[in-house]
């Protein structure tokens, strides 16, 4: 035998002793990113010049580019949502103004519930993985207890909880019970549903980090989606409470309170968050006041 021969047969040794058997493909992931763009991208809604809210526009897909998101959960579309899509080539799902999704994979239903100016679902199904239904949503705040400094001064968690009103709940539970109607003839179907809750979380304001938060809040938003038996994909994945990496609200305002208010939420088990992340930077001025969360789900 060759020397030659005999380093072609050592290196293809080498070479299927290292490769994953046939049954060990590395795990598909879905990439989903929750957004609150801020009025169309950087305020883009309120250009006049096309020019300039297309330059807008073109910086909120390029962040969204680099994350490699494969679904967007997007908040505050606000008419960009088509050019946003088209920059990234991905299909574009908007109802109403305000909420839309947007996908890499084509979108295979309309899973929509409640009011159009709050809640948008797909049915998305990604190559090689099981369905998904995604929803991205927009709950309405009463009381603004993150923004002004001083807003929770005197006040105890018991008035906190009830100042952040009962309607929210009510407006939670009735999108995730919509929810849980339209996904009903798919047992098994995973669930997601991400965007700008308006809400603290009750994950956050624990016992453990009462030297962060200064109370121990149950906040009620959060709690309801618990109950419907949805997890924080986010907590779930970065199980120790730190407020300064975890803040959503705000990049572009330090000065006011920080919290984390963007979530996205799963149900069911055939995906399972490997990641979270939140995400704040990028070249230039960060185009928006949220932060976006990302989450990478393996899907089983």
């Amino acid at each position: 035998m060759s020397r030659r021969l005999r380093f072609l047969i050592s290196s293809l040794a080498a070479v299927l002793a290292i490769a994953p058997a046939r049954g060990d493909e590395a795990p598909k992931v879905v990439r989903v990113l929750t957004w609150n763009i801020w009025r169309g991208g950087d305020r883009a809604m309120d250009e006049q010049a096309p020019e300039a809210k297309l330059a807008k526009q073109r910086r909120v897909a390029e962040v969204i580019r680099a994350s490699r998101a494969d679904v967007v959960a997007m908040v505050e579309t606000y008419g960009s949502g088509e050019a946003i899509a088209r920059e990234l080539g991905f299909h574009f799902h908007p109802r109403g103004t305000n909420v839309s999704i947007l996908s890499r994979w084509p979108i295979r239903r309309d899973l929509s519930v409640y009011k159009p100016f709050h809640c948008v679902g797909a049915l998305i199904e990604p190559p090689g993985g099981p369905p998904i239904a995604v929803y991205s949503v927009w709950v309405h705040y009463v009381d603004d207890v993150w923004t002004d400094p001083r807003s929770r001064d005197g006040r105890s968690a018991e008035k906190l909880v009830a100042d952040d009103g009962p309607s929210r709940v009510e407006e939670v539970r009735a999108i995730l019970d919509g929810a849980a109607a339209e996904t009903a003839g798919t047992p098994g179907l995973p669930v997601i549903v991400a965007g700008d809750f308006n809400s603290n979380s009750h994950l956050d304001y624990t016992e453990l980090a009462r030297d962060q938060y200064g109370l121990v809040v149950p906040w009620p938003v959060t709690r309801a989606v618990a109950e419907a038996g949805y997890r924080d994909a986010y907590r779930v994945c970065n199980p120790v409470v730190d407020r300064g990496k975890d803040r959503t609200w705000s990049p572009r305002f330090p000065e006011q309170i920080q919290d984390r208010i963007d979530f996205v939420f799963w149900k069911g088990d055939a995906i399972f968050p490997l990641s979270a992340t939140r995400i704040d930077e990028a070249p230039g001025v960060w185009p928006s006041d949220h932060a976006a969360v990302l989450v990478e789900f393996e899907a089983r």
